[in-house]
């Protein structure tokens, strides 16, 4: 089977062009950029396409020959349903086999700008006629390192998810590793197709469950909690080039989180693997 996978070079397109490329799948990365190749080709991609997912003739050509495509949008893009759509419509001119888009955890939830974008795009697809899967994953355990090394050196958990020691929202959290494990099976069978798939971790996460597992990690160090106010989020994403309609989204996101629980059932993944997918403590050992 000869699957496109569309933003490949993210954390997401890598675990997922790996998890296929090891099922014995031909994998077609598409990136942005030429200097992205050996990226790609180290995580055994068998064929590079450099391109752009904003342009409909580019799609179009990336899909040209493949049986299947794993739709991945850019994150926090204004036009992110647009270009979902453009892709779903290319997608039906090459007559692919499936369509699998990754969508997000809790997509009807309103108050979320890319939530709303990503409901539009589903809709648009089981609409469509194509064959398809929707994947809605969690947040993933990766995102917890972009502040690995004060969590490592200092012992400082730097974050946004919780606004004191004693918040009692919780968060579900997945690894994207099983996230890659779990398309590679998807693709493998007819059975997924027509499903709309909720991907969690095992469990529904509270902060002092975070912190006891960043402890435990770090060989039983107290592990300190700091806070990111809005205005060092909003500046350090500037400073990176992001738009402000991806600052709002993201500040709403974390929001969302601070104020209630967003959790999810490790079922389906269970179901899918076989087994339980990776706790965060698993996680933290791995990656520490």
């Amino acid at each position: 089977m000869k699957i496109l996978v569309t933003s490949s070079t993210g954390l997401t397109g890598k675990a997922v062009v790996k998890a296929l490329a090891q099922s014995g799948h031909q994998v077609r990365a598409m990136v942005h950029r030429n200097d992205k190749a050996a990226e790609m080709e180290f995580l055994s991609a068998t064929e590079i396409f450099t391109g752009d997912v904003s342009s409909q003739e580019s799609v179009e050509q990336a899909l040209t020959g493949v049986d299947m495509v794993y739709y991945i949008c850019p994150t926090a893009r204004e036009d992110e349903a647009d270009l979902g759509k453009m892709a779903v419509k290319a997608a039906q001119k090459s007559g692919i086999k499936r369509f699998i888009y990754q969508s997000v955890l809790h997509s009807v939830e309103p108050s979320l700008p890319h939530h709303r974008q990503k409901l539009e795009v589903e809709r648009y697809l089981i609409d469509s006629g194509l064959p398809y899967t929707i994947v809605q994953p969690a947040p993933f355990m990766q995102n917890l390192m972009n502040a690995k090394q004060l969590l490592t050196e200092c012992n400082i958990f730097m974050q946004k998810f919780f606004t004191s020691y004693e918040s009692v929202n919780r968060l579900n959290l997945f690894d994207a590793s099983d996230l890659g494990e779990c398309v590679a099976k998807i693709a493998d069978s007819e059975q997924y197709c027509y499903a709309t798939l909720e991907l969690c971790g095992p469990q529904n996460l509270s902060v002092s469950e975070m912190l006891t597992d960043m402890s435990e990690a770090l060989g039983k160090k107290e592990v300190k909690l700091e806070f990111i106010t809005d205005e060092a989020l909003a500046d350090s994403m500037h400073k990176r080039g992001a738009t402000q309609y991806a600052i709002d989204t993201l500040l709403s996101m974390f929001r969302h989180y601070n104020t209630g629980d967003f959790c999810g059932s490790s079922f389906t993944v269970r179901s899918i693997l076989d087994r339980q997918p990776s706790s965060l403590s698993e996680f933290l050992r791995r990656e520490i």
